[in-house]
């Protein structure tokens, strides 16, 4: 995957800023990402097995409200 120079010059800096390599910054972003992402999924997928229900069903039926938590 390329980076513009913009992107690649903002890496660095963030990078370097937290002590870390360019290479380290972006592993250790992209691995928090995926973690954060797959939390949320599982999340997601526990609350419509709760609610007896696909989470298709769920996102399709527009019924995931704060209220049902």
């Amino acid at each position: 995957m390329e980076c513009t120079p913009a992107e690649r010059d903002a890496i660095a800096a963030h990078a370097s800023a937290l002590g870390l390599s360019p290479d380290e910054y972006v592993h250790r972003t992209a691995a928090e990402r995926a973690l954060n992402w797959k939390r949320e999924r599982d999340a997601f997928q526990t609350l419509a097995h709760r609610r007896g229900r696909t989470v298709e069903e769920v996102v399709r039926r527009g019924s995931l409200t704060d209220d049902h938590v």
